[in-house]
């Protein structure tokens, strides 16, 4: 499994995100409401084709209440249309059901840093006559507040996925492995999985001298071998400059075996001069044992193959 990139169609109110502070967020909802006497202003975030209120000011047997999610919501269509620059009037008949009881309806967006939308900040039904220039002041100034807010989940996302990516390959490293796995491992034997450590490490190969690749190419083949030959649940990192680990989930040891002789199979195919020394180890569910004693024993079974390398090499 390799680490996924930034995710930003999650939900905010499904998260739990330090940068944000959700009862501030309602603070300035209910400010924008207030200053323009709407009947209501609410927070929305998109997710593919749906909506959700993120916070907003209640009303009178208001529908849209935070946490509702609008499905297939025209209202996207609507945003992206208009002006991503202050404040743009939306067509009633455009917005859906869920918006037919307004009869006017403002809308600003709101920006990820890298430019996707994130939603949009919507006064319905406002007293136009206390639109000023102020109040537009106040528009842009709350727009930023939220702004600065979604920069710094962004920026944190992207701190915690370097911290635990190995950069060269994009595959987890070895402190992503070692935070990731144990859960994974958890998980698996509450369903009764068996389980298996695979370590592969790339050894010099003299056929290899003539055009040799570099230490960056050879492990973004392996890499990219690894990473097709696994199934969705399995995990892989790469632990080392020159080793890789996989925490598969099999029926057998003889499961793990196949697997091994798959990627093997599938180097010899693709990166014929490619050359590695494999060590493995394999526990049951009942076997109750710790990741680091089963990666130290995969480690030991993989110096095994390395002494063996010498009088039979891969």
């Amino acid at each position: 499994m390799l680490a996924q990139n930034i995710d930003h169609n999650v939900w905010l109110r499904d998260q739990e995100q330090p940068a944000v502070s959700l009862p501030r967020w309602q603070q300035q909802v209910d400010l924008l409401n207030d200053l323009y006497r709407a009947k209501t202003s609410l927070v929305m975030q998109f997710s593919g084709s749906d909506a959700q209120v993120v916070c907003g000011k209640k009303y009178h047997d208001g529908s849209l209440k935070a946490g509702k999610v609008l499905s297939n919501s025209p209202l996207l269509t609507a945003i992206n249309s208009s002006s991503s620059f202050g404040s743009s009037e939306l067509n009633i008949d455009e917005l859906g059901d869920a918006f037919a009881e307004f009869e006017q309806v403002i809308s600003i967006q709101l920006s990820w840093p890298d430019g996707r939308v994130f939603g949009c900040i919507l006064i319905c039904d406002p007293n136009t006559t206390q639109a000023t220039s102020a109040s537009l002041t106040v528009i842009e100034s709350v727009r930023s507040l939220l702004q600065s807010e979604l920069k710094q989940v962004y920026l944190m996302q992207q701190v915690q996925r370097l911290s635990f990516q190995d950069e060269t390959t994009q595959m987890l490293n070895h402190y992503g492995f070692g935070l990731m796995a144990p859960r994974q491992l958890s998980l698996s034997r509450r369903f009764g999985s068996h389980a298996g450590i695979v370590l592969i490490e790339l050894v010099d190969n003299p056929l290899m001298r003539t055009a040799p690749l570099s230490t960056s190419q050879k492990a973004r083949l392996l890499a990219r071998i690894i990473a097709e030959s696994l199934r969705e649940a399995d995990m892989s990192a790469r632990v080392d400059e020159d080793k890789f680990m996989i925490l598969a989930f099999v029926d057998s040891e003889s499961n793990l075996d196949t697997l091994i002789a798959r990627l093997r199979k599938q180097i010899a195919k693709e990166a014929g001069k490619l050359s590695i020394i494999v060590g493995k180890s394999f526990f049951t569910p009942d076997a109750q044992q710790s990741l680091v004693p089963m990666q130290q024993a995969a480690e030991d079974n993989l110096e095994l193959c390395r002494q063996s390398l010498v009088t039979k090499p891969y």
